[in-house]
């Protein structure tokens, strides 16, 4: 069976397998540019931690929603060691497993471990009775 191939088919081909491949590259961290993250189930909420050694605090910008936390920066350049990722801008996602309230997120910086501390939302939840017949 003979198929009509449309030159263009390849460069859509390779415009999906490049959109693939930079996500892939950016999801699995392959250039080392994303922070450590680490997320942590709490008493009635979630710990998230992201490790930033030597960022300036005042220089992340940190978005908190319903289902996820974003942290956006740049690593600094250092005088004093070598870097790899010195200069280069991160972006760091995590999601959350159930929602939350992003009024109620806190963020703290010490020694280089951003930690910000959200709880769930309790606003869609609803305790009821149960009418006995």
């Amino acid at each position: 069976m003979l198929m009509r191939w449309d030159p263009q088919d390849i460069q859509h081909f390779r415009n999906d397998m490049s959109h693939v491949w930079s996500r892939m590259r950016e999801d699995w961290n392959l250039d080392d540019t994303k922070p450590r993250t680490h997320l942590h189930q709490i008493e009635n909420g979630y710990l998230a931690e992201f490790e930033l050694p030597g960022v300036n605090p005042d220089e992340v910008n940190i978005e908190v929603g319903e289902e996820s936390i974003s942290v956006k920066g740049a690593f600094p350049a250092s005088a004093l060691e070598k870097d790899t990722r010195q200069g280069e801008e991160f972006h760091a996602v995590v999601g959350f497993p159930t929602e939350i309230d992003p009024e109620t997120a806190t963020a703290d910086y010490q020694f280089g471990l951003l930690r910000i501390t959200a709880y769930k939302s309790m606003a869609r939840r609803k305790k009821i009775s149960i009418n006995a017949h």
